[in-house]
């Protein structure tokens, strides 16, 4: 693991070691299967073991990592069914948000969720896989708050973080950055038109499409 965890701020530190680590763990820098060690990320970190035994504590608790008395903690690998259970939600969660938003979304988030798509054309001329996933959690986060749901928005940012590590892995399907960025800008033009069923139906079709890239690819493997 590179030393590349930076501590920042006066935030709680074992709040600060959580988020360093599940955000490496995100981006695939720590792989599924990778021991973490309590002693070796407090002296990079440069904190006790303590704050770093709450974040790993935390981080299994919410699935990230597993601790055990034999192999100690280790990076989880979510399984195909872990897989399908939170994209098949996610897929109901995003088209109601969708849904919704069609009722209440005006010309300035149109144009914002427009930026968003300028944003991930970049980023696919560039094949950056990582920006484009980053552009990507924002633009749907953007619908998310348009809906003005706020149970759904609980809901929802409660498996974003899972999702996320699932997005990296279907966006790196080679083809899958133009596929995607097609399915975004369908999703914005039923938007424009204020379309909610067809909003919540293309939303639905776009996580069904991150399922199916993530199935194929590990089927393939």
């Amino acid at each position: 693991m590179e030393n590349n965890l930076r501590i920042e701020g006066y935030e709680l530190l074992s709040q600060k070691v959580y988020r360093a680590l599940k955000t490496e763990i995100i981006k695939g820098s720590l792989k599924p299967g990778t021991k973490l060690s309590e002693g070796k990320i407090a002296e990079q970190m440069g904190v006790s073991r303590t704050p770093v035994r709450e974040a790993l504590r935390k981080l299994a608790a919410e699935g990230f990592v597993k601790i055990s008395p034999n192999q100690g903690v280790v990076v989880s690998n979510a399984s195909v069914e872990d897989v399908q259970e939170v994209l098949q939600i996610r897929g109901v969660l995003e088209g109601l948000a969708a849904r919704l938003a069609t009722k209440t979304i005006n010309e300035e988030e149109i144009k914002e969720l427009e930026k968003y798509q300028k944003r991930m054309e970049h980023y696919i001329n560039k094949d950056n896989v990582l920006a484009f996933s980053e552009m990507d959690a924002e633009f749907h986060e953007l619908i998310l708050n348009i809906c003005g749901n706020n149970r759904l928005i609980q809901i929802r940012e409660n498996l974003s973080d899972q999702a996320h590590r699932y997005r990296i892995r279907s966006l790196s399907v080679p083809g899958r950055l133009k596929y995607s960025f097609k399915e975004h800008q369908e999703i914005v033009e039923a938007l424009k038109r204020k379309n909610s069923k067809q909003a919540d139906r293309l939303s639905q079709k776009h996580i069904e499409s991150v399922l199916k890239n993530i199935l194929t690819h590990e089927i393939k493997k």
